[in-house]
């Protein structure tokens, strides 16, 4: 346990010094509604009750009930179930079934009580979680953002959200007792990444699972096309060691790719790059990728959008559709987790 927490801080410190997630949304923020919506068709109703014999958490976990939140540099106190409301709100499309958007609902809560658990990071120590998805997790504001997000469907898609945030009320994913840190992405390929191949750390319920129902993503295939002077300036600022002179088919070698098809890492202009690194440098959508060289013009194709690390919000909108129950799409996502409900802290605990 000690060891697993251990890891879990590490692996928090290292993302956030890389996007935490991709997803669809706008700008990068992660699931479909506000960057490509999604099933904009699709009936809105009252969702069903969750099944008690399967939703049922099997423990209770102690957490403060309050969380503070950095919103456009504002410091705001904040009940946890409305900081999940605004949270699911810029994550996930109203649009995906309801059973994707408990998931989701569980997910960002857990990420939540995680990283108020690990103490406040140094990008914001007056806060336990912030609006940056690149630090924490996309927020919306729904008192100023739900009309400008969802137009003339506002009221009904903030209802679709808040009754997934109270079906799931509470519950978190723990493992051996501890809230997870459950990290998602927009789209996963075939299969979902390990944690230990994108950031290093082995965290035994961030694994490769199969995870069918990317390709439905509007970004689960793209290309990049860039000049080979673009990358060599790119290059100059991020890895400057990198001998990016002559021919740009020498660029690239000895890459290895993890078992879902990501880049771990690679030897680029001699020097040898993790994955997350190039993907970055390169302004790629993943770091499952392959390069066409014609000339001095280099077009990157990726599969899948995001880090694909746990939950893939597409993944769990195929399995919803194909009847799964979101505690079955989180077991799945996040292997050997437990749901487990929250109880109130005392304050001087």
């Amino acid at each position: 346990m000690r060891k697993v927490l251990v890891i879990g801080l590490l692996l928090t410190a290292v993302i956030y010094l890389l996007p935490v997630f991709c997803g669809f949304l706008e700008d990068d923020a992660p699931l479909p509604i506000p960057q490509e919506s999604v099933a904009a068709d699709a009936e809105i109703g009252e969702s069903a009750q969750p099944e008690e014999a399967e939703q049922t958490p099997a423990g209770t976990l102690a957490a403060a009930q309050e969380i503070t939140v950095l919103v456009d540099g504002e410091v705001r106190e904040m009940d946890l179930e409305e900081y999940v409301v605004s949270v699911v709100a810029g994550e996930i499309s109203p649009d995906f079934p309801q059973e994707a958007i408990r998931a989701q609902a569980v997910a960002a809560r857990t990420y939540a009580v995680y990283k108020c658990q690990a103490g406040r990071p140094a990008q914001h120590e007056q806060a336990d979680v912030c609006d940056d998805p690149a630090h924490c997790a996309a927020f919306v504001d729904l008192k100023t953002e739900a009309a400008a997000r969802w137009g003339e469907e506002a009221a009904a898609d903030e209802d679709v959200i808040r009754q997934a945030v109270r079906d799931t009320a509470g519950q978190v994913l723990t493992y051996e007792g501890a809230p997870i840190i459950a990290v998602f992405s927009a789209a996963a390929g075939e299969k979902t990444e390990r944690a230990a191949d994108v950031w290093g750390s082995d965290i035994p319920y961030l694994q490769s699972v199969d995870s069918p129902g990317g390709e439905a993503c509007p970004k689960y295939r793209a290309a990049v096309v860039l000049t080979a002077d673009e990358i060599r300036a790119r290059a100059d600022e991020t890895l400057p060691s990198a001998d990016l002179s002559g021919d740009p088919a020498n660029w690239f070698k000895a890459s290895e790719r993890s078992a879902a098809g990501g880049i771990i890492q690679m030897k680029f202009g001699g020097v040898t790059v993790k994955g997350m690194t190039m993907r970055a440098l390169l302004g790629l959508n993943s770091t499952n990728f392959t390069v066409a060289i014609d000339g001095d013009t280099l077009t990157f194709t990726t599969t899948g959008y995001g880090h694909g690390v746990g939950l893939s919000q597409w993944g769990a909108k195929y399995a919803a559709e194909q009847g799964e129950s979101y505690a079955e799409i989180l077991a799945h996502y996040y292997p050997g987790t437990e749901l487990a409900r929250l109880t109130a802290q005392d304050a001087d605990t």
